[in-house]
């Protein structure tokens, strides 16, 4: 081959490697790939009466097994079901995913399990997603999430969020602390942090264990009894330091300023009492702290109070009581304020990645034009609610 040619044909190979994507072997994929802000493919494939059954019994638990498949790794015989509350359907069911139900000690990506997310009742898709990292650039541990368009048996689902299971994985990512104590809140009627008397029964019927299943209930649901008892324990010099050595209080108050920022209509301050959240427990500690879950029902407003429905749960009013972390909640809702620019990015960035398949999730509760409606609210909402919760923290300590 000539000199001429040998130059020109190198030059052809070294343009073929810069258009041809990197070569991405399987083995170097991990977790945080799975949940990096990009539209991802995920396939399930199982039996098509599986699909059926499980579509005509969605308001069931059935597991049925499935192999699913992520930028050709396939992992085999994972145990999938219908999951949700409010948002279940047949139309478009939410998904549960464990990967070692049917097969012990799998892991995917190290993942022991995964939530497939319908967003069936948020018309902007992006609601969760964009709270959810709220809370973790505010320094509060949260599941991560990424948005997938998800098909089974080659049929085109819709677009689903991945979110990240709370479990023993998570608690190990989150806190280093993979043998921590995490409960999932059941919804059964309003509940405002009242003391529910002294039979471990009626802990368990609201706190769900999500780690430890198989431990005694004295260990599971004492402690949670301890807590509710103190926090509504009668006032004295001592009240404070009681809640406070089993409850994370600035947590706690960060967690709640966060909700009533974006205007959390299904939270601990929710319409409907406190709804949609884990209670973590440390290995070897009494102090418990709240990981959020499930935030479809956010941005219900620009304008509401940033003390809304405050007065209704026993903790958050009695905490509100002394002035110093009445001034920590006001600081917290200030650092929120602050992040208005970034809040509207968020929204933007999100909603032009999914916008396309968006459009075509034809299995979706609502139209294209309100995915656009909703939008534009949201993106009117990070630019008006920083300074109305900015007036509303001067309005309130003007009135100290």
């Amino acid at each position: 081959m000539s000199r001429m040619r040998l130059v020109a044909f190198t030059l052809l190979v070294m343009s073929w490697a810069v258009l041809l994507p990197a070569a991405s072997p399987a083995h170097a994929q991990t977790a945080d790939d799975l949940f990096a802000p990009s539209l991802h493919d995920l396939q399930v494939f199982m039996n098509t009466r599986d699909v059926q059954q499980l579509r005509d019994t969605y308001q069931e638990n059935t597991y049925y097994q499935a192999d699913l498949e992520w930028r050709g790794m396939r992992v085999r015989s994972v145990a999938i079901r219908s999951r949700g509350f409010g948002s279940r359907n047949p139309v478009k069911p939410g998904f549960g995913i464990d990967f070692d139900r049917f097969a012990a000690g799998q892991r995917f990506l190290g993942l022991q399990s995964l939530v497939l997310d319908n967003l069936w009742q948020d018309g902007s898709l992006v609601r969760e997603s964009v709270t959810m990292a709220l809370f973790e650039r505010l320094g509060q541990p949260a599941p991560r999430e990424a948005f997938t368009r998800l098909f089974i048996n080659g049929e085109y689902q819709g677009i689903y969020s991945l979110v990240e299971a709370v479990d023993p994985v998570f608690l190990s990512r989150a806190f280093g602390d993979p043998g921590g104590y995490a409960f999932e809140y059941h919804w059964l009627n309003e509940f405002h942090a009242e003391y529910l008397g002294r039979s471990l029964g009626r802990y368990k019927e609201l706190f769900e264990p999500a780690s430890h299943e198989s431990d005694s209930d004295t260990t599971l649901y004492l402690p949670l009894h301890d807590l509710f008892r103190e926090i509504n324990a009668a006032s004295s010099s001592t009240w404070r330091e009681s809640v406070e050595r089993l409850l994370d209080v600035r947590g706690f108050l960060t967690h709640v300023a966060i909700e009533a920022f974006v205007s959390e209509n299904d939270g601990i301050l929710g319409n409907w009492a406190m709804n949609n959240f884990y209670l973590y427990r440390p290995s070897g500690s009494t102090q418990h702290r709240f990981i959020p879950w499930d935030r479809d029902n956010a941005f219900l407003a620009a304008n509401t109070s940033i003390l809304l429905r405050a007065g209704d749960n026993i903790l958050m009013r009695r905490l509100l009581e002394h002035p110093d972390l009445r001034e920590f909640y006001l600081q917290a809702l200030e650092r929120c304020a602050r992040e208005g620019g970034w809040l509207e990015q968020a929204i933007v960035t999100r909603a032009n990645l999914i916008r396309a398949a968006a459009y075509a999730d034809d299995r979706k509760s609502f139209p294209n034009d309100r995915f656009e409606a909703d939008v534009a609210f949201l993106i009117q909402f990070a630019r008006s609610r920083p300074g109305f919760v900015a007036a509303e923290v001067a309005r309130l300590r003007g009135e100290l």
